[in-house]
């Protein structure tokens, strides 16, 4: 009985081992690995063009915060006196 049992155990692993090599599966494995490098670079470039975007437009607002306060510094107060 024993014997019977490793005879039926070194066959499923020989056709493990065959399914393993074979060209099928690996083509298989292969595509679905392309898959999932595709969908992780496709994240990452999605992340990094976000960053871009938040980068720039915090950029945008320093500017425009620099432009503010440049001008109210250099803005003399008796010009808005005659207005009121």
């Amino acid at each position: 009985m024993l014997s019977m049992i490793q005879i039926v155990a070194v066959v499923v692993a020989f056709g493990a081992v065959l399914t393993l090599t074979s060209e099928t599966f690996a083509f298989a494995v292969s595509r679905v690995l392309e898959a999932a490098f595709d969908g992780a670079e496709y994240r990452l470039a999605l992340r990094a063009s976000r960053r871009a975007e938040r980068l720039k437009a915090r950029r945008r607002e320093e500017r425009r915060r620099n432009v503010r306060t440049q001008g109210e510094r250099f803005t003399p107060k008796a010009t808005y006196s005659h207005a009121m």
